[in-house]
Parts: structure tokens; C-alpha cells; sequence
């Protein structure tokens, strides 16, 4: 029943206007604080520390890793839903992009990465924008990087025909995204992983210290209160619906329940003595084996794609997309 209103929220949010222009001046609400916030979170910072000495991301990889393996460098690089321009700065200071364009719907992110940008004299600009309805210029980009954006689209089919567009032919596509259950439905399996390890772990390792919650049971949430209107509103379709103007060269998936169990936040208590990093160790080794051994589906995924020629995109599934942003696009 919840993934049957899941779709209801996203065919309403497609064609009525006012429904989608009421989530939109939400979302830029929520991540103009948010985004800002977190650049300065004491507590962010910590737990970005405890991250990197307990390697939490060993099994992922990252952009800049990537292109150095492949021995890529780009001239002119588009980032999608960049908010505060962390990995803008980033792609510039490690030599990977000689310049960079970013884009969010935040005014109030993108007001922080221009200044930031502007204090460490870099060469990138930035746009405030709904992806959405953004329109690229064509063959522009020998780069579009989406960072963890992708799965706050509504709109997906639209935007990857507009990515194809901008990317030059020899150009690359970065994804690294959430790529789960749409709208935190999550599967029986999951669920059910989750909460039997949640019910077995002190206290101490379930206190977010960045939001101040304490998680004791996982359940799917009621579409439509997530804190962010557009919170993985379709972000089990990313993948297949880019694929149709790109191809995967590269890619790499993770996460079964670690996101869940261990997220951002709860991170430092891991830290503590050679005993709490031992536990971490085992939960990463479970959630490892789940993906796998296939038991529930990774719900993280990184993919450097190439644009497909013009010939051997697949025929359009259906118009009806067009005929809703028509509609709902602001004059």
C-alpha cells in the first residue's frame, strides 16, 4: 500500500503545478539550512574523522580516484545539485577539472559556494536552478558529475536526455547516488536485517549526533512526510533511466544495511577502543557479504558512463513527460 502512494505522490507531483512548485520551495527551504549547516557542524567534522579512521567507505570510490586510475582530466565540468561546491573545489585542487560550473536549486548553498569560491580565487561559477526544468547547452561539458543529487529529481527522464545533450561526445557521466528503494520503502529484507542488528547494539552506537535522534526500530516511512519533499523520489529508476542515453564503463555498488545501522552521525563511537573499531569491522563484513551473496539489493551505487550515439539510443518509452514539465515549467 505505501509503494502504491509512493507512485500517487510522484504522478501528482507530475502534473499538478502548484503541488510541485509548493514541494520545490521546500526542498530549497530544507537544503538552504541544511548544506550551510553541516560546512560547519562541530559534530559533522568529528564524524567526518571518525569516517575516515575506521575507512567506513573502503568499499566505495570516489570521483577523483577514478579518473586518476583511468588517467582522465577534463577542461570544463558540470556538477549537478552541487550544493556548497565541495566537490567542485575538489575536482579543481587535485588537477582532475580545470574549471567547473555548478548547479542547485538552493539560493542559499550556492550563495556559500560562490563565496567560497570567491575567497580561495577558483575558477568556478555557479547557477540557481531546478534541475528539473534546467536546459543545458549542448556539448558543452567533457564532464557532468552527479553527486548524491540524482535521486531528489522527479523529472529523471528529462534530465538524463538534457545531460546526454551537454555532454561533448567523448565526454564522461559520474553518478554516485542512492540508488534504494524509492521514497524509503524499503524491502521486508532489509527491513528486517536492519532491525535485528539495531536491537542488539548498545545504545551508544545508535545516537545520531548530528540530528540528536536515537534510532531503536527501522520502519518505512509514510510517503510524502519525508523531511525532504523530494527525498529519493525515484531513486530506484536512476539507473535504468540513464542507461538509455548512457553506458556503464565502470561501476561499483554497496551498502545493504550500513547506511541504516552505522549513518553519519553515530560514526565516532566506533572510535572509542580497539573493541567498538572490532564491531564495526564485523558490521561492514555483514553488510559486504549481503551484497555480495545478492541477499537484498545494494541500494548505494558509483558509475562512470559514455554517452551513447544518437543511433543506438532505444526508441522513447512514452511522451508523456513532455506534455507534464509543459505544463508545470514555470513562463
Amino acid at each position: 500500500m505505501s509503494l502504491d502512494k509512493a507512485q500517487e505522490i510522484i504522478k501528482q507531483a507530475m502534473t499538478d503545478r502548484s503541488l510541485y512548485e509548493a514541494m520545490a520551495a521546500r526542498e530549497n527551504e530544507v537544503w538552504g539550512k541544511v548544506l550551510p549547516a553541516l560546512e560547519d557542524s562541530q559534530a559533522k567534522m568529528e564524524d567526518f574523522a571518525a569516517t575516515e579512521k575506521l575507512d567506513a567507505n573502503r568499499h566505495q570510490s570516489y570521483l577523483i580516484g577514478v579518473a586518476r586510475e583511468k588517467n582522465l582530466t577534463f577542461e570544463h565540468g558540470l556538477t549537478l545539485g552541487c550544493g556548497a561546491g565541495r566537490l567542485e573545489r575538489a575536482l579543481v585542487q587535485e588537477g582532475i577539472c580545470r574549471s567547473l560550473h555548478g548547479i542547485d536549486i538552493s539560493e542559499k548553498a550556492i550563495a556559500a559556494a560562490r563565496d567560497t569560491a570567491k575567497k580561495e580565487n577558483l575558477p568556478l561559477t555557479y547557477e540557481v536552478a531546478d534541475l528539473n526544468f534546467v536546459q543545458l547547452p549542448e556539448k558543452t561539458f567533457d564532464l557532468v558529475a552527479a553527486q548524491t543529487s540524482l535521486h531528489h529529481i522527479l523529472f529523471l527522464e528529462r534530465v538524463a536526455e538534457q545531460v546526454w545533450r551537454s555532454v561533448k561526445n567523448d565526454g564522461y557521466l559520474w553518478i554516485h547516488d542512492f540508488i534504494g528503494e524509492t521514497q524509503w520503502q524499503y524491502d521486508s529484507r532489509r527491513l528486517s536485517i536492519t532491525n535485528q542488528i539495531l536491537a542488539i547494539l548498545p545504545e551508544k552506537f545508535r545516537k545520531n549526533k548530528i540530528n540528536a535522534r536515537l534510532t531503536t526500530e527501522l520502519k518505512r516511512p509514510e510517503p510524502g512526510t519525508l523531511g525532504s519533499p523530494f527525498e529519493s523520489i525515484r531513486s530506484s529508476e536512476i539507473i535504468p533511466i540513464f542507461e538509455r542515453w548512457f553506458t556503464i564503463e565502470w561501476k561499483l555498488e554497496f551498502n545493504a544495511f550500513l547506511h541504516l545501522v552505522v549513518p553519519p552521525g553515530t560514526r565516532a563511537a566506533y572510535i572509542e577502543n580497539d573493541d567498538t573499531t572490532a564491531l564495526f569491522e564485523v558490521l561492514l563484513l555483514l553488510d559486504n557479504l549481503c551484497i555480495e551473496e545478492k541477499i537484498v539489493q545494494p541500494t548505494g551505487g558509483q558509475y562512470l558512463m559514455r554517452p551513447r550515439p544518437i543511433n543506438e539510443i532505444p526508441p522513447k518509452a512514452a511522451s508523456a513527460d513532455d506534455e507534464r514539465i509543459s505544463s508545470l515549467k514555470p513562463a
